[in-house]
């Protein structure tokens, strides 16, 4: 985040008064101060899959992916939520119970496991 904001004021000075103060809030914007323009974003996205030879995954699966790994690593469901800027941690929990359902199958089977050992 420090990098990202860093990066930021270094455009801001290198563009100097023709950067736009619009969109200050927001961390990632062009180099005018501008908001990305998300068919810009697909294209790089896409090629820069396709020079991996990576099959093409929607970039909104990165976002899921790190919710995912967040929760297999028990990063509390409000902190996720928080992070994701969702709006309550039941939205948040509607959207990734499968990763849930996961972690109460993998007790289950440790439950299972301890009571074949008694």
């Amino acid at each position: 985040m420090k990098n990202a904001l860093k990066f930021k004021k270094q455009e801001k000075l290198k563009t100097g008064n023709s950067y736009s103060t619009d969109n200050l809030d927001y961390i990632f914007l062009s180099e005018q101060g501008n908001l990305i323009n998300a068919g810009n974003s697909d294209k790089t996205w896409s090629k820069f899959l396709r020079s991996l030879n990576i099959p093409h995954k929607k970039f909104h699966a990165l976002r899921h992916t790190f919710a995912t790994k967040q929760f297999e690593n028990k990063t509390p469901l409000k902190t996720v939520s928080m992070i994701l800027g969702h709006s309550s941690t039941e939205m948040t929990s509607n959207v990734y119970t499968h990763v849930l359902r996961k972690e109460k199958e993998k007790s289950i089977d440790i439950l299972s496991h301890l009571k074949t050992m008694v």
